[in-house]
């Protein structure tokens, strides 16, 4: 009888555990002068470091570009990257431009959560 119940309680965690939905996995940068004033309309570049090799250290995300919205911000999806029990996810550079102005910076992806990172370009 114990035998039963012990198949029983192992068979509801296994289908509590197999149906966990994957939550989003976003980056979220704004972009600000260095007198925090929103910055519209500037190109935001998040990119895999390049490895002694040739590739990137993150070889399934290619180099994704978008512009910030009124508000200086864009956001960038990598949920389609990310496979549910995965460890750890990527580290990509930041590269903002606008005009003359630019900015450089960096950004860990935490998996299935909302990435932030502010870039102050000058």
């Amino acid at each position: 009888m114990h035998m039963r119940k012990a198949f029983g309680i192992l068979f509801v965690l296994i289908a509590l555990t197999s149906c966990k939905k994957e939550e989003p996995t976003t980056a979220l940068i704004t972009v600000t002068t260095v007198d925090g004033v929103a910055v519209e309309q500037a190109l935001v570049r998040l990119y895999p470091e390049p490895t002694a090799e040739g590739g990137t250290q993150g070889e399934l995300i290619d180099d994704v570009e978008q512009f910030t919205n009124a508000a200086g911000q864009a956001t960038f999806d990598f949920s389609e990257y990310y496979e549910l029990g995965q460890a750890g996810f990527a580290v990509l550079n930041i590269e903002v431009t606008k005009d003359t102005l630019s900015a450089e910076g960096i950004i860990k992806i935490d998996p299935e959560v909302t990435n932030m990172e502010t870039v102050i370009v000058q």
